[in-house]
């Protein structure tokens, strides 16, 4: 979470098994460039370096379809919230989450 560095890449990249592919999720800088990875690492354990953006994803066909998903029952989400909040009891919310009793909490406007 927050902005991705080089290092953080790498650290990732250093972590994947052999032939494993380390996906990149968050963006960085502008500005920043290179990942200091080690090439003989890249090449032989072949491990690759995938950027993604949404999952790849095609928002605008897949948002329809979860949503019939969803409404059909065909999609379990409701079971998936651990607790509800309403707006004004939003800090004891992210108290919660901090000290690990809330795993997927869900504001209620």
């Amino acid at each position: 979470m927050g902005v991705t560095t080089g290092e953080h890449i790498a650290e990732a990249f250093s972590s994947i098994r052999k032939a494993g592919t380390c996906v990149v999720t968050g963006l960085g800088s502008m500005t920043d460039f290179g990942i200091p990875i080690s090439p003989m690492e890249l090449v032989l354990y072949q491990k690759r370096i995938q950027g993604s953006l949404f999952g790849a994803s095609a928002p605008t066909a897949d948002i329809p379809w979860l949503i019939d998903l969803y409404t059909s029952g065909a999609l379990k989400l409701d079971e998936l919230i651990t607790s509800t909040y309403k707006l004004d009891d939003i800090a004891q919310g992210f108290t919660d989450m901090h000290e690990g009793r809330n795993l997927r909490g869900v504001v209620l406007f």
